[in-house]
């Protein structure tokens, strides 16, 4: 359980790097959005790609950043329901919806995602076959999908293999998950 319990920090250490790295495409898309409106306003000049690299950047954000949600225990959750368990059923209530909910939909959005985007990896697809001008590759924001995806369902096994260790009581869930029951008690 150990070794597993390692692999789980080592997945939290991946999507840790990668949200540090996009959080620097918020910064990016913040600076794009500011000068695409002041091009706009000011000198009435507009940019296709611009444009499309506003929603590239977003869905990296969201899709990117699922996993380090999940990691820093800030998604959504039956708070009704986890106040009034304690630690033990709170691990098992984690270990339940991550194995009948989370990563089914990890698994099925990955499954139909991939081949939309290996079709527009192959194809050499730009936005601009599709409803934009521009040409940026359709293909990346059309792999932020799988990308994410996957990175959340990883987080997820990590997630759950930490509950399995809590409640065969080999190592407690991290310190965030505390505060959960704390705050209510």
């Amino acid at each position: 359980m150990q070794r597993l319990l390692s692999v789980a920090t080592a997945i939290d250490a991946v999507n840790a790097v990668i949200a540090k790295l996009v959080c620097w495409g918020l910064l990016a898309n913040a600076i794009l959005i500011a000068g695409n409106a002041v091009a706009r306003k000011a000198f009435s000049v507009a940019w296709p790609l611009a444009f499309d690299m506003q929603w590239h950047f977003f869905s990296a954000v969201v899709l990117l950043m699922a996993a380090y949600t999940l990691q820093r225990d800030q998604h959504v959750r039956i708070d009704i329901l986890a106040q009034r368990l304690g630690e033990r059923g709170l691990a098992w209530l984690d270990l339940i919806g991550i194995v009948t909910v989370l990563l089914p939909v990890c698994v099925a959005m990955i499954w139909i995602s991939w081949p939309q985007f290996a079709t527009s990896f192959l194809a050499s697809e730009t936005r601009a076959s599709r409803e934009s001008l521009s040409s940026l590759p359709a293909w990346i924001i059309k792999g932020f999908i799988p990308a994410g995806f996957l990175l959340l369902a990883l987080q997820g096994l990590a997630e759950a293999l930490r509950c399995v260790a809590a409640l065969r009581r080999i190592a407690p869930r991290p310190l965030q998950r505390f505060q959960l029951i704390e705050r209510e008690n």
